[in-house]
């Protein structure tokens, strides 16, 4: 496996910082299935709202009330929010089910 990056991409500064500030923590025997283990904690789980991003995208009407046409007329933009299911961290301490009935998760 090569990690080659194509020019201007590749991880960004946070995440390199994020990744030593956790390899500090382990000797240098340590692999990446450690790290990664040490990086997720208790969160285990990938959270089935977000999907592991930590965030969701929702839809909005950004046209202004009112204005005489706003009633007529529609804006809608998305917007990323933090999720409220594993309160941004993309990872959750237990495994999440959707109910059959959608009211939400179990």
């Amino acid at each position: 496996m090569s990690l080659e990056y194509a020019e201007g991409d590749g991880p960004k500064h946070s995440d390199i910082c994020i990744v030593e500030k956790y390899a500090s923590m382990l000797d240098e025997n340590a692999s990446v299935k450690d790290l990664l283990a040490l990086m997720k904690g208790a969160r285990q789980f990938r959270c089935p709202k977000c999907k592991g991003r930590g965030y969701v995208s929702k839809r909005y009407n950004a046209y202004p009330s009112g204005l005489p046409d706003s009633g007529w007329v529609d804006d809608w933009k998305k917007t990323d929010v933090e999720c409220d299911l594993c309160n941004g961290y993309g990872w959750t301490e237990r495994e999440w089910k959707p109910k059959m009935v959608q009211d939400g998760w179990e």
